[in-house]
């Protein structure tokens, strides 16, 4: 007796790993774009909660600006866009929201939560249609030389450094553990 072990692989069992292997190797594509689309919802989520805690943004608002364009088997490649335009600083923080009979309160407001609201010197507050109270300032002595307040864009205010910074560390944490569960669903799967 000697210590050799033989093994020997049959046809058919070599046949049957090969076709395992390339059924997985097909099913790739589709399992690192499922990674990369799961991955750009928790980046969503990130956006959202960070932005809502630095910033007087409501995270329905946030969540509404944020669209993707999905990966695919075909196109690997996911992106998060976030679409607005520029909003009057009365849909962030404003004090007074509304002016005040007989007393001449000085206006303050806020987009960031950090610092507190800053007085915005000689603003007043004009009533728009729809009965809501805008700030505005006068640029010259005419009756419509005047311009309303206005505050960063969802996208630039998503865009902050330390927001992006988050999402980011958070992307790639993601992106690691889903991939690897994608690759056991596929290991699972295995005849």
């Amino acid at each position: 007796m000697n210590g050799m072990i033989n093994l020997q692989i049959s046809n058919e069992g070599l046949a049957r790993a090969n076709s395992a292997l390339m059924s997985i190797l097909a099913e790739t594509p589709r399992a690192v774009a499922r990674a990369v689309n799961r991955t750009m919802d928790g980046m969503r989520t990130d956006a959202v909660s960070e932005t809502h805690k630095k910033y007087f943004v409501s995270a329905k608002d946030v969540r509404a600006s944020i669209s993707f364009r999905k990966a695919s088997a075909g196109n690997l490649m996911g992106a998060m866009v976030s679409k607005g335009k520029r909003h009057s600083l009365a849909d962030y923080q404003l004090t007074p929201s509304t002016p005040k009979i007989g007393r001449r309160t000085p206006l303050k407001g806020a987009v960031k939560r950090e610092g507190g609201l800053k007085s915005l010197g000689p603003a007043f507050l004009v009533k728009r249609a729809g009965g809501r109270y805008f700030p505005f300032f006068r640029t010259g002595k005419g009756k419509y030389d005047m311009h309303s307040l206005i505050s960063p864009s969802m996208p630039q205010i998503i865009k902050n450094e330390e927001t992006v910074n988050v999402m980011e560390r958070g992307a790639e944490e993601r992106f690691a553990k889903r991939l690897d569960h994608e690759v056991m669903r596929l290991l699972e799967a295995l005849p």
